[in-house]
């Protein structure tokens, strides 16, 4: 009984693990067939995180309509998706100049696009622009343009697409944000400013768009970076403000991203939050816990300005 009782829990914690891993296969593969056919748009397709989206719901037998600023970056995401695909499960990408930055422009694009297929299913609103920098240094012009970026670009794409699919009572709008839609990060404030707005516009859409049968969907990661950064060492990691926030620096790869961009198409999910536990509890502190989180906040400022000085 001994020598059973050894290798029974290895044995158990094997069997355990394929079954999770025969699950995980099953549902990506579900989640790949759920994007079948769909016609796909996707803002800023030429970033890290666009180019993975892009490759996953290509994969998928999506029907994309790729948007970004620069035609020679969106031509060489083309032959990278083209070069890998297989014909016989693909369709060819659309491509589309867009600076969602130029709202005067984005309903010209809207025609554009909507001329491709005729309908639009899955809008990925994933253009961004960051920036970083005390209240009093940035300009009032640089946080009109983090605003029209982040916010009036998505929110005035996403109105110029929805009349096609109210009249065809389908339809899922998703929303790539940040973490920073939910908790301040110093020295962020007009990214975060935007990044709160339009999460307030979205949440808003959701209940508006429910009884026409279209899923408002946000996924906010804590940071996407192109690789998994460590912090720089010093002392300053011992400091309780940066253990609090320190977990924001190291970020999402964007393949994770991605990925749970498609399984959040196809489950029609409503909110995402990919966060470690700590930048997570930051936000349950934030909103619990206000005067603690002000607190921590406002301790990690005065501690850093007086290493500044020393």
């Amino acid at each position: 009984m001994g020598i059973l009782a050894i290798f029974a829990i290895p044995l158990l914690l094997l069997g355990i693990s394929g079954i999770i891993h025969i699950y995980q296969s099953v549902m990506w593969l579900v989640s790949k067939s759920a994007v079948q056919n769909k016609v796909v748009v996707i803002t800023d397709a030429i970033s890290g995180l666009g180019k993975e989206c892009s490759r996953v719901f290509h994969a998928g037998g999506a029907r994309l309509v790729l948007c970004g600023r620069t035609w020679e970056k969106l031509e060489a995401l083309y032959d990278a998706l083209i070069s890998v695909a297989d014909p016989s499960v693909t369709y060819t990408p659309k491509l589309i100049l867009l600076d969602i930055s130029d709202i005067n422009c984005i309903q010209d694009v809207a025609n554009e696009i909507l001329n491709c297929y005729g309908c639009v299913d899955i809008l990925i609103n994933n253009a961004s622009m960051k920036v970083k920098g005390a209240v009093q240094s940035i300009s009032l012009e640089l946080d009109k343009k983090i605003m029209d970026a982040n916010y009036f670009g998505p929110v005035t794409l996403t109105k110029a697409l929805l009349p096609n699919m109210i009249s065809r009572k389908t339809g899922q709008v998703v929303l790539i944000n940040s973490i920073q839609g939910k908790i301040g990060v110093p020295f962020r404030a007009a990214y975060a400013a935007s990044k709160h707005a339009a999460v307030g516009f979205f949440d808003c859409l959701r209940a508006e768009m429910e009884e026409f049968g279209i899923c408002v969907s946000t996924v906010s990661p804590t940071f996407i970076c192109s690789y998994h950064r460590q912090p720089a060492p010093g002392n300053w990691e011992a400091l309780i403000w940066k253990f609090f926030f320190r977990k924001l620096a190291y970020g999402v790869h964007p393949v994770e991203v991605a990925e749970e961009v498609l399984r959040t198409v196809s489950r029609k999910k409503q909110e995402v939050l990919m966060a470690n536990p700590i930048p997570r509890a930051a936000v349950y502190i934030r909103t619990f816990f206000p005067e603690l989180f002000f607190a921590i906040v406002a301790s990690g400022i005065r501690e850093d300005l007086k290493t500044e000085e020393e």
